[in-house]
């Protein structure tokens, strides 16, 4: 198979992937850049910690 003939015959698969692969790339370059990033809120209270501030009401009903 000569390359003019492997040329003409996958002309679409030879460009396409490697510019899809390399758009894959970028975008996950982006998403992972810190300007990118939500800051992380640290004076919100974790789900772990709330049960902990309010009363348990088994031991207000037992008074």
């Amino acid at each position: 198979m000569s390359f003019q003939k492997f040329w003409k015959d996958y002309k679409v698969l030879i460009v396409m992937v490697p510019l899809i692969g390399l758009i894959h790339l970028g975008w996950h370059r982006i998403k992972s850049s810190p300007v990118f990033q939500i800051p992380n809120k640290d004076n919100i209270p974790g789900p772990d910690s709330l049960p902990l501030a309010s009363p348990q009401k088994d031991h207000i009903q037992e008074k």
